[in-house]
């Protein structure tokens, strides 16, 4: 059976990196991501202190306050592309499961589309990563693509789904 759980959504902070790094860095989560398995703590704080404008991180924090997920969107600074943004997102891998990934695409929709106005947010993700493809299906985005032997994992080249969701915002009423 299970319970139910609501989860804070917030911004990244700087404070956060020690959990953001211990998430990127766990066997049930790296493998299924393009992260590389070995990374510093220090990569990560740098990230999260140098981050700009066009990046909107978020973290979903459990009901004790702790960091559960990291999630957000990378704008694009090109005039001709800023309506599109990439998604990216880890989950604790205690967590998987458990709504985390839910209540943080939520989150990072109504960003998106509320907020920031974008048309298009793209992703890529590892073929036979089905929890987090059955995540951006709910969510709408849709198959774009396959990159062949795109990424190496565990010493074997495998392919990457590209994704999308498209949202044609409605027009004012006059």
């Amino acid at each position: 059976m299970s319970q139910a759980h609501s989860y804070s959504i917030r911004a990244s902070e700087p404070s956060d990196a020690a959990a953001i790094h211990r998430i990127k860095t766990q066997p049930g989560v790296y493998p299924g991501t393009l992260q590389l398995p070995y990374q510093p703590l220090s990569a990560t704080e740098k990230q999260l202190l140098e981050q700009p404008a066009h990046v909107h991180a978020l973290v979903a924090c459990n009901e004790a306050g702790d960091v559960v997920g990291w999630g957000g969107l990378i704008g694009n600074d090109r005039a001709r592309t800023r309506h599109a943004a990439s998604l990216f997102m880890l989950v604790d891998q205690g967590w998987q499961g458990r709504g985390v990934g839910s209540a943080l695409m939520w989150a990072v929709v109504d960003l998106a589309d509320n907020w920031l106005g974008l048309i298009r947010i793209e992703l890529k993700v590892v073929h036979d990563n089905a929890p987090a493809i059955a995540l951006y299906e709910k969510f709408g985005f849709e198959y774009e693509g396959r990159l062949k032997r795109e990424t190496l994992r565990a010493g074997k080249l495998e392919d990457v789904l590209v994704m999308s969701r498209l949202h044609w915002p409605r027009r004012a009423e006059s």
